[in-house]
């Protein structure tokens, strides 16, 4: 059980240049924008205009913060994703176009090259304690809100919104207390094959 750490998170612009994300994690480490399996990041999207082309890639997007945002495809879908929606999954070859409701947004955007890893997005409110185990190639636990404890058998760390916790293979079972709390989280699973 990993706590990640923000000081390692790294703040780049956009592939397209319109504007930053912060990077929260890749797979493998030391990978870029052009050779990630996998990539965790948050971005704030504060104007209107184009979503970033990645080729060979699966994404999810999930709105966690502001009133709301439209994605707009050049086959003529329209979907609208606000704090409430479930994850949004599309292609990194699908141009998208984004409008939003009225002002910035902020998200959490996964994504995984397809010839080596697949994802898994769920969001989830706690209202009861939870185990959780990595059952792939990694599990990251993102908190969107609320607080709770997560422990291991080599500790415990507290979450609150904006934190990331991953759990790779053989890590011990991890034991996910809210008390008499309710905590909203995505549950983000990584997979090969």
């Amino acid at each position: 059980m990993r706590k990640l750490d923000p000081a390692t998170f790294r703040t780049m612009p956009w592939k397209n240049g319109g504007g930053t994300t912060t990077e929260v994690l890749t797979l493998p480490a030391s990978s870029d924008l052009d050779n990630f399996e996998a990539r965790v990041s948050s971005a704030e999207i504060t104007t209107d205009g184009p979503f970033s082309r990645f080729d060979g890639v699966d994404r999810t997007l999930v709105v966690t913060s502001g009133a709301g945002i439209t994605l707009d495809t050049t086959d003529g879908a329209s979907v609208f994703l606000d704090t409430t929606s479930r994850p949004f999954a599309f292609t990194g070859e699908d141009p998208c176009f984004a409008t939003l409701k009225r002002g910035a947004i902020t998200d959490v955007n996964i994504m995984t090259r397809r010839s080596a890893l697949h994802h898994h997005v769920v969001r989830v409110t706690l209202d009861s304690d939870r185990s959780l185990t990595c059952a792939g190639a990694l599990t990251v636990f993102a908190v969107l809100g609320g607080e709770l404890v997560a422990k291991d058998a080599d500790g415990e760390v507290t979450l609150v919104a904006g934190d990331f916790l991953a759990l790779y293979p053989g890590d011990p079972l991890v034991v996910v207390e809210v008390g008499s709390n309710r905590a909203e989280v995505l549950l983000i699973d990584f997979t090969r094959g």
